[in-house]
């Protein structure tokens, strides 16, 4: 075991969500946006610092260092040493008190062009939830944009939570190339599919056919 302090790093986020109006939210975020990494938050960098015969350890730049099983690397064929660095999400803390990560495999190209174009055509693309900040979530979608909580489908906060490292279907709702600030929409997508469902049903019931329905008390 690696001798580190164990102790809970400070300046947690917040997760649960307000009864701010969105524009509200997406205010905040504009004014206290930055580009470096949430400190304290659900997803980081981690640097491999030891590999043993079960685990990987990795700093995340808390004073308690985060460990991942070595098989998740063994499964997928992949080899990890000393000096690696990769990004991972935190899933809790094992009885030693390690912080148990998972690892986040995002791969996506940097092109503001298509960004542009996919905001101006308003277009779903894909995303890797990230990480829970105040406000919402952090996506990746080959640049991190925010996504407000209340844009993101989620019931509450827990559920929130457990979106972190799912990949999603998003759309850009504001982008700033200058500032490099993206922000997205996952619930329009979601609300759109439901409504494209039903329509198909819809469509699918014959003329004379006879369906059943369960009428509410």
């Amino acid at each position: 075991m690696l001798d580190r302090d164990r102790a809970t790093a400070s300046g947690s986020q917040t997760n649960n969500e307000t009864d701010e109006s969105f524009g509200d939210i997406l205010s905040q975020y504009e004014q206290s946006h930055s580009h470096k990494p949430e400190e304290g938050g659900k997803g980081l960098e981690g640097t491999v610092i030891a590999v043993s015969g079960e685990s990987v350890f990795l700093d995340i730049g808390f004073k308690t260092e985060g460990i991942i099983p070595l098989a998740e690397f063994q499964k997928t064929g992949d080899t990890v040493k000393r000096g690696d660095k990769m990004p991972v999400s935190i899933k809790g803390r094992d009885p030693e008190g390690y912080y148990e990560l998972t690892r986040i495999k995002v791969e996506r190209p940097r092109d503001w062009s298509a960004f542009e174009k996919a905001f101006a055509e308003k277009v779903a693309i894909l995303g890797v939830i990230t990480a829970v900040v105040k406000g919402g979530v952090s996506v990746d979608v080959g640049v991190r944009a925010f996504m407000p909580a209340s844009r993101s489908g989620a019931k509450d906060a827990a559920e929130m939570e457990k979106l972190v490292g799912t990949e999603i279907r998003c759309r850009i709702i504001k982008l700033d190339v200058a500032d490099e600030d993206v922000v997205v929409d996952r619930r329009a997508i979601l609300e759109e599919e439901e409504r494209a469902a039903k329509e198909r049903r819809y469509t699918e019931v014959k003329e004379g056919e006879i369906v059943h329905a369960r009428f509410a008390a």
